[in-house]
């Protein structure tokens, strides 16, 4: 057994020998390394060595070379701030139950169904119902029953007269006038839009004057118009027409005193 080396020592040639040998052993050696060359070897220099020591101080087991100790240091990956995360396992979802689901849609359904059934009563009873069929045309509007009106009677055939009678003593209302605008017959009855006619005569007035006449429906004021002067006598007529059922009345004024108050109805 050799003489242990103390640390700083120079390297013993058995030393040399039994690292070799170690290293030898340790690694495999191929065909070619076992082949021994004849070919001169080129001088190369001896590089210095350090030994690494176990537990036993002074122990030499594997020579170490001073130079390129930065090849021995592992290479740190390319992205230095990265940092690895290794998987971790995560316990996976519990699948439904097929009973669950089924159970739960039809609760969905049976609530969607009740609320349903709910707001249709509410709108049929609240009358929403057939407002909105309306709206959209989906339901007729009712019918509208008219109110029953009494008929109207025929009225008086008598005129009334007033302090003017004496310039207007006639006048008459009718459907139907000739050529001369004079009437053909006296009515007194009409139909909603049909022309009511009323003719008159002014008898030679003392002094010039005006002709108003004044129509009234149902006893109400309807519209009135007035004639151009007049200075002598002549005959005139003037139209109207009532689309609404009523009861008419007319008046002849000369110079706004009262002549002739006629009646007829339109029915």
């Amino acid at each position: 057994m050799p003489p242990p080396m103390m640390w700083g020592s120079p390297p013993s040639q058995f030393s040399n020998v039994q690292v070799s040998n170690q290293v030898q052993q340790g690694f495999p050696q191929t065909p070619q390394a076992q082949q021994q060359s004849t070919l001169p070897v080129p001088y190369q220099p001896q590089q210095a060595f350090s030994t690494m020591t176990t537990g036993t101080e002074g122990t030499a087991l594997l020579p170490i070379p001073t130079q390129n100790l930065s090849a021995l240091v592992a290479a740190l990956p390319e992205e230095a701030g990265a940092i690895y995360v290794a998987p971790m396992y995560t316990k996976p979802r519990p699948i439904i139950p097929r009973y669950r689901v089924i159970s739960g849609l039809l609760s969905v359904l049976i609530v969607t169904f009740l609320l349903c059934v709910g707001t249709g009563y509410y709108a049929k009873a609240s009358g929403k119902l057939a407002t909105l069929g309306q709206f959209y045309g989906m339901v007729p509007p009712p019918n509208v029953t008219p109110i029953a009106t009494a008929p109207l009677k025929d009225p008086p055939t008598t005129q009334q007269t007033g302090p003017a009678y004496g310039i207007i003593n006639s006048a008459t209302t009718t459907s139907r006038i000739n050529s001369q605008h004079v009437a053909q017959q006296q009515d007194t009855v009409f139909k909603p839009g049909q022309p009511i006619y009323l003719t008159y005569s002014v008898q030679h007035p003392k002094a010039p004057g005006v002709v108003g006449i004044k129509w009234y429906t149902n006893g109400l004021f309807y519209q009135s118009s007035t004639t151009r002067t007049i200075n002598g006598a002549i005959t005139g007529y003037t139209e109207e027409v009532y689309v609404q059922p009523a009861e008419g009345m007319v008046e002849l004024y000369w110079n706004n005193q009262l002549a002739i108050r006629l009646y007829f109805v339109v029915r």
